[in-house]
């Protein structure tokens, strides 16, 4: 490797340009790969940390159950199933969510009662503050509004709530709990007011980082808001099953029975996968062009050098020197390059993550050690490659004319 070295160093602009070149591919493939499956793998996480068995939510949703909103059935379905199923099922938590705006970004908000806040949360405690509507009086104040006079106690009565009667300090239902990352990323603080949703919402509790979603309020307060008054529907319920009961066998059960789609738990990354895995192939395309040109760049970068360099091939091939020596030298510099490149572009990569933490907190970025493993083997695949062909070219120096050629 000592001459490659010596022509490496020889045209160091140059040979530092070609490794930039390959340093910013290779950056691109692990910062891209790690943001979109990161973003995409974190929220499966959160979802998959709630303390619950299987989903329940509409026939024909689908895949789209990842990232449905709003009423998806009724919420007495959740009774139907602790009445029908109470053998095999514990838990039954009617979950309404709704995409609301806080830290700058669309959050999912999840209205819960809160004694099932801790199952949403996978069992985790608040860091700080207490529960929203604790003791439940503002579903009590709202239930009896909506209800009380109506002909079909079933049905809640269409009419408007005046928005300071919803924060009355007596049954305040305008109530948010939020994730610690979407405070840090808001800058928001315990008991503070924060309008979004056309309301003014007090933060009464922050939750660690990994629960269910970054927002959280009264289910009533969710239901009325964001159902145009209709307290009855939720978007899904989740089911807490009892111990020892297959997961498999109950969800089928449910589903003959409730003729609704009852899915596990841990299908959830799947749904999610299925419904964004195209966002995938989008950036590993881009990663493949960024890789591509970076290489066509080092393979002109060589070819450059061995139009440069064609007396001291031909003095090498007067010396006695092979082809085979010939080729090594080239793909020599091209891997010495690469190798430099790589370590820039991984170097690169960890200081845009840090970066995009430090500037973006609720993007998620994950550098795993099989993605770096890709970037070094395709780095190294293309070092090889693009060295090809100068590598054949200087094979193809003639030697007479060269040493001739003045």
């Amino acid at each position: 490797m000592y001459l490659p070295l010596a022509n490496i160093l020889h045209h160091k602009l140059r040979s530092v340009l070609s490794a930039v070149g390959i340093g910013i591919g290779v950056c691109m493939l692990v910062t891209l790969t790690g943001l979109s499956r990161g973003s995409l793998y974190e929220v499966a996480d959160r979802w998959e940390s709630v303390d619950a068995d299987l989903i329940v939510f509409p026939q024909g949703w689908g895949d789209n159950a990842a990232t449905k909103s709003g009423v998806g059935l009724s919420e007495k379905y959740a009774t139907v199933i602790l009445s029908r199923h109470g053998d095999i099922v514990g838990r039954a938590v009617p979950v309404f969510t709704w995409p609301m705006k806080l830290g700058g970004q669309d959050q999912v908000v999840a209205g819960v009662e809160a004694k099932y806040w801790r199952s949403l949360a996978g069992g985790r405690e608040l860091q700080e503050g207490r529960l929203f509507d604790p003791e439940g009086k503002f579903a009590d104040w709202i239930q009896r509004q909506l209800f009380t006079g109506a002909a079909d106690t079933d049905e809640a009565k269409a009419f408007d709530i005046p928005a300071e009667a919803l924060s009355d300090p007596a049954h305040d239902g305008l109530e948010i709990i939020i994730d610690s990352r979407l405070a840090k990323a808001g800058n928001y603080k315990l008991n503070q007011v924060v309008h979004t949703a056309n309301h003014d919402w007090r933060i009464v509790g922050i939750a660690p980082a990994g629960v269910m979603t970054r927002v959280f309020m009264p289910l009533r307060t969710a239901q009325y808001l964001f159902n145009s008054g209709d307290i009855t529907k939720c978007t899904l319920i989740f089911l807490k099953l009892k111990p020892g009961v297959d997961v498999g066998p109950a969800s089928r059960k449910l589903r003959d029975d409730l003729h609704l789609d009852v899915v596990s738990l841990n299908n959830y990354r799947g749904m999610l996968k299925a419904k964004f895995g195209i966002l995938f192939v989008y950036v590993d395309a881009v990663n493949a062009v960024a890789l591509t040109i970076a290489f066509l760049f080092v393979m002109t970068t060589l070819y450059t050098m061995v139009l440069q360099r064609t007396r001291e091939i031909a003095i090498l091939k007067s010396c006695g020197a092979s082809n085979i020596y010939i080729i090594r030298q080239v793909v020599g510099e091209s891997i010495i390059l690469t190798a430099f490149g790589t370590a820039v572009g991984l170097g690169m990569s960890f200081a845009a993550a840090w970066a995009i933490h430090r500037f973006a907190p609720l993007l998620t970025v994950r550098i795993s050690i099989a993605w770096v493993g890709v970037a070094i083997a395709a780095a190294l695949a293309g070092a090889v490659i693009s060295a090809l062909y100068p590598a054949w070219r200087a094979t193809r120096v003639d030697m007479v004319e060269a040493l001739t050629d003045e």
